[in-house]
């Protein structure tokens, strides 16, 4: 069945047809929730209550941009607000992914100038805790999901300098944070 057709019907008040929707981006809803909450079990919580939002609102999905964009902007709307309900939470867990993995050795360097990448990890960790609800989001949305400025601006429904000066101040507070640490 077409997307847009099955939306319709779900519009129409057919839940049979929402079980279908749930296990069409279920998974990828899923992995993306994850990537912002960093633990499984903020990410469950985050991934019901972005499906129980869609359920309550789906009436005023108009077609004008793609669904899962939609959806994508509720769960990053409920993101943020988890964070800026949480003052300390911490994004990057112990397993972290790729972004430290990615990170060169430094074989070149004096013992005393090396910092491991354990330890630099937790100063970031906990530079990325002291940042504004909205710069945190934009910040996880830029650098550890990949997205463009420009999509980051139509998920959280604001303009690009907006995304720019969010991403500007929370790179420079990392920094200021990362140095002092």
């Amino acid at each position: 069945m077409e997307e847009k057709e099955l939306i319709k019907k779900i519009q129409n008040g057919s839940r049979r047809h929402y079980r279908e929707l749930i296990e069409r981006y279920g998974e990828r809803l899923m992995c993306d929730a994850y990537k912002f909450m960093k633990n499984t079990q903020d990410a469950e919580d985050l991934y019901q209550d972005t499906f129980i939002k869609v359920y309550e609102n789906i009436d005023t999905f108009k077609f004008k941009s793609q669904f899962y964009t939609w959806v994508y902007r509720i769960m990053a709307n409920l993101a943020f607000n988890r964070f800026r309900k949480r003052k300390k939470m911490q994004i990057v867990d112990d397993q972290d992914d790729y972004l430290w993995d990615t990170l060169p050795a430094d074989h070149n360097s004096e013992p005393e100038n090396k910092m491991p990448k354990k330890k630099l990890k937790e100063k970031v960790d906990k530079a990325i805790a002291n940042l504004s609800p909205r710069q945190k989001t934009v910040f996880v949305m830029k650098h550890y999901e990949g997205k463009k400025i420009k999509d980051i601006a139509a998920i959280l429904g604001c303009h690009s300098g907006t995304v720019k000066k969010y991403l500007y101040r929370a790179t420079r507070k990392l920094r200021t944070s990362i140095s002092t640490l």
